[in-house]
């Protein structure tokens, strides 16, 4: 627990130095208007709506093509306009809002708040909208009103719960319900506002190429037509997307396909003094001839055309589009002006400044300087602060080393109460001291917590070490190092030291760290056969064990190999990359392969050693089938929902009642594998039988008795993971665990239990099976609609432990299995300390590779925190490192070690010891 406090630190020191926030200005322009050229605006908003969708695309069977042909049918008419909408990442809603709002940029760490929006405390264009005694209507996506609710009138505020993603109608049908009536009654409103969310859930639940996606299209379009209707010569239509998606319908990053949106500017009096001409187009060159215009853009342009003062911290520009006319454009581009330079001087950048006379054309190169400073100043990082974070966390390396296997005898004595009271102690004097040091002197840029945050961190580290150095010395320490790897260091050793060494170095190199995962599925490969050749050659085995061994061997090769097939592939990796994990007839066929194989399988390992007995047959071939059987069916009515013969043929299908039944049975097994199983297994009995033989009588299973019992626990939480999962990443579970059995029976065959070796691979498995869950190092592979198969809205913490598990849900698996290294096929010991120490030098093994690698990605985050690909590549990386310390530390102290590894130890000494 001290270890992971450390390191924790460790992370947020280095996180907060690099992924800074932007200072906000509290500014509020006051600069004076021009006249309005429209009296009222409506501002539709859809949801991911990328630029493809909205032009035509000839010879294209995709559904997302052609479907919403309004708005360029209109751009071709005197009174409208078509661009693309160019986002800056990250391509989350809320930070795509302030910047379409308030002109400013965000900073990469902003994405985390998407889901904890606060209201914005800048200026922007619905606050000056608010000074002017203008009335705000809105209704849709509820981050508007988490961003803006003081600002909206609230008689005219209807917001729906956006992140339910598998909710595909409930947002649309209320932006319809309550927008139209208000469209009859103008004098109510100055800027009425709807934000749709059909179009972006249709692409998380089933990506863009759906018939879905379709059907939402041609509404949207419907919806247009009817607010064009509805609109007189002074009032201005803006439709916009605020980011696009990519081919697996998902965003966050800065991919073409995410940051190119659309926006729509439309008038009844003729509006655009100029347009491009683009009348053909095929898939391959789709929008190309299309002006681009950004974001931030639309803010002086909102406010000028609405007669607003333009908001202090903005950095766009007008869009010429939008004007009636070069003059007015001018006049719109001077005002900008006047407010860059204003915002220029009290910001104290570099730039020159704006020139004493100038025109319209000076006026935007001046911005476009403006906009580039200003990209490179919010990219500044804290080097002391990131420093600091690398720092604790080495040190957090170098006493984990020591405690996981280089001194076994100071393993052991730090389990007592002396070296406990030594950390606490020191870690609270680390705290007193490091509070005092900041009231006195105050630090400059250093605040309160980072002072403790040093403090404690230092203050644990030295409560560890000092009883160590009082009770040996450090020649004493060095001769015990020197015997561990003289005498435990080995070919297989070697083997594990490589794995990790070459790990580390994947991140020296973006394109190293983009195929990642082939790099992974090699080295596991890799291990099996040098399994296979170890089983084909020891001379230790029986010509029968060595059979087994290699049937052992081959059955892990072949599942390793197979899982490398499945998988989503990066942007990067594209055109060398098939991705494999779509949902289809033939993936839930699989599942239920799975639900009758699995148990079959597992039960055949605990013949092996003859536990399947007691508990092992409750758990193993009644519960566990009937969890996997629950989940193969559960997916199969998802996938028939999403069928499009189906959904036309069976409307019940997708009625209430099927809808709160999947609701139902999701939250029922999800709380029977978490906790009711859990709570069974801890009161439960060993997976031991008492058979009589005549005279004597036999203890079935006594071989396996730590193993076979803790195995179970290990199902408890791959069931949950496996019902959180979808089709193809579930099979890829199912692959995992027995290639852990396997790996299992090998390393008692071939006596490499106590090997660095067999942690090392634990590990690697849990990253191949990150992988091919369909994860990536990315923010757009967080599958986050499967938060809502337990929960229709988000509530807490149920929706964030449904993406936990399903995310990191292959390494939660591989840490409760770590004890098992230890515990599978041995006889209950006389010294259950002895056991439970190998069983905490295998767990922090497991960290200290993990210590290792998340340590190499910070190191080179920030060595290429200049480089071109950092927020795309890099930085996503360290952050995926930095949770994994996180599950990791929790999952194999809290789990692992305190409910797991505990309970058994204790149980089977009460039994058996003597």
């Amino acid at each position: 627990m001290f270890f992971a406090f450390v390191q924790f630190i460790g992370i947020a020191f280095f996180t907060s130095g690099f992924l800074l926030k932007r200072e906000v200005s509290p500014i509020v322009s006051d600069i004076a208007p021009i006249d309005a050229s429209y009296d009222k605006a409506v501002v539709f908003v859809i949801d991911a709506l990328r630029f493809d969708f909205t032009v035509p695309v000839q010879n294209s069977s995709k559904p997302y093509h052609n479907s919403l042909p309004i708005l360029y049918d209109l751009a071709q008419t005197p009174q409208g306009a078509l661009l693309k909408f160019v986002a800056d990442p990250p391509t989350t809603t809320l930070q795509r809002l302030k910047g379409m709002t308030t002109g400013s940029l965000p900073t990469f760490i902003d994405a985390g708040s998407n889901f904890d929006g606060t209201a914005i405390d800048e200026d922007n264009w619905l606050l000056q909208l608010h000074r002017h005694n203008r009335t705000v209507a809105f209704m849709g996506d509820d981050t508007w009103d988490a961003l803006f609710s003081q600002y909206i009138d609230p008689n005219l505020n209807f917001p729906y719960d956006s992140l339910n993603v598998w909710d595909l109608h409930t947002v649309d049908n209320g932006v319809i319900d309550h927008m139209f009536p208000l469209l009859d009654q103008p004098h109510q409103w100055d800027v009425l506002i709807g934000h749709c969310l059909g179009v972006d859930h249709v692409g998380h639940r089933y990506g863009p190429n759906h018939f879905t996606m379709k059907e939402k299209l041609s509404q949207m379009n419907q919806v247009i037509a009817d607010i064009i209707d509805k609109l007189d010569d002074r009032t201005l239509l803006v439709v916009m997307g605020d980011h696009g998606m990519d081919e697996t319908g998902n965003h966050g990053g800065d991919a073409p396909d995410e940051v190119e949106s659309a926006i729509f500017f439309y008038s009844k009096k003729p509006l655009p003094f100029h347009k491009l001409d683009s009348s053909h187009y095929n898939i391959s060159n789709a929008g190309a001839d299309y002006r681009r215009v950004n974001q931030i853009d639309l803010v002086p342009t909102m406010s000028v055309l609405l007669g607003l003062p333009i908001p202090h911290n903005n950095l766009g520009f007008p869009i010429e589009e939008a004007f009636s006319s070069h003059a007015q454009w001018a006049e719109a581009a001077e005002a900008c002006a006047r407010q860059l330079d204003n915002f220029h001087r009290l910001t104290e950048l570099k730039s020159a400044p704006l020139p004493a006379k100038y025109d319209a054309n000076e006026a935007a190169a001046f911005q476009h300087r403006l906009l580039e400073e200003c990209h490179r100043m919010w990219a500044e990082f804290d080097l002391v602060t990131m420093s600091l974070g690398i720092l604790i966390i080495f040190l957090a390396l170098t006493f984990i080393l020591t405690y996981a296997r280089s001194i076994p005898s100071v393993r052991v004595s730090t389990m007592s109460f002396e070296f406990i009271g030594s950390v606490v102690a020191m870690s609270l004097l680390g705290v007193v001291l490091s509070f005092s040091v900041y009231i006195v002197l105050k630090p400059a840029d250093f605040t309160l917590k980072k002072c403790i945050g040093v403090g404690a961190s230092l203050g644990t580290i030295i409560g560890f070490w000092a009883p160590i150095m009082d009770r040996f010395s450090v020649s004493w320490l060095l001769h015990q190092v020197k015997d561990f790897f003289v005498y435990n260091f080995n070919t297989w050793s070697f083997i594990g030291l490589m794995f990790v060494v070459l790990h580390t170095l994947v991140f020296a190199s973006n394109s190293f760290v983009v195929w990642e995962d082939q790099m992974i599925n090699f080295f596991v490969v890799t291990f099996g056969f040098a399994l296979a050749f170890a089983c084909a050659t020891s001379d230790k085995l029986t010509p029968a064990t060595r059979i087994l061994g290699l049937s052992h061997a081959v059955t892990f090769t072949v599942l390793s190999r197979a899982t490398a097939a499945i998988g989503i592939c990066r942007e990067e990796q594209r055109p060398y990359c098939v991705p494999s994990f779509a949902t289809q007839w033939w993936s839930l066929v699989l599942l239920f392969v799975v639900a009758w194989l699995l148990p079959a399988v597992i039960m055949h390992f605990y013949k092996l050693s003859d536990s399947y007995h007691s508990a092992a047959p409750l758990w193993v071939g009644k519960g566990l089938k009937s969890v996997l059987v629950v989940n193969a069916v559960y997916w199969s009515v998802e996938w028939l929902q999403s069928y499009e013969p189906v959904a036309a043929w069976v409307p019940f299908v997708n009625g209430y009642l099927v809808k709160a039944i999947k609701l139902s049975v999701a939250r029922l097994m999800l709380f029977s594998t978490l906790f009711m199983a859990n709570l069974s297994w801890s009161k439960g009995p060993l997976c031991v039988k008492l058979a009589n033989g005549g005279d004597r009588q036999t203890i079935l299973g006594y071989n396996n008795v730590y193993g076979s019992s803790y195995f179970l626990l290990v199902l408890n939480f791959l069931a949950a993971v496996m019902l959180v999962s979808k089709p193809m990443a579930a099979v890829s579970l199912a692959m995992l665990v027995v290639q852990i059995l396997s790996l299992l029976e090998l390393f008692d065959m071939l006596d490499i239990r106590r090997n660095v070796v067999t942690p090392i691979v634990f590990t690697l498995l849990g990253y191949q099976h990150f992988f091919s869950t369909g994860h990536q190092a990315t923010i757009p592979s967080i599958q986050w609609e499967v938060g809502f198969i337990t929960t229709e809205t988000i509530w807490f913490p149920f929706t964030h432990l449904n993406i936990v598990l399903n995310t990191f849900g292959s390494f939660i698996v591989v840490a409760l299995a770590i004890p098992l290294i230890t515990l599978w096929k041995i006889v209950p010991s006389n010294k259950p300390i002895t056991v439970l120490s190998q069983v905490i030098t295998n767990v922090t093994t497991m960290i200290t590779y993990q210590i290792v690698v998340s340590l190499s990605s910070l190191l080179f985050a920030a060595h290429f925190r200049r480089h071109l690909m950092v927020w795309k590549i890099f930085a996503p990386r360290f952050m995926l490192s930095g949770m994994l310390i996180i599950v990791l530390n929790v999952v194999l102290v809290l789990v692992t070690l305190w409910f797991g590894t505990g309970k058994v130890v204790t149980q089977v000494n009460r039994i058996f010891g003597k």
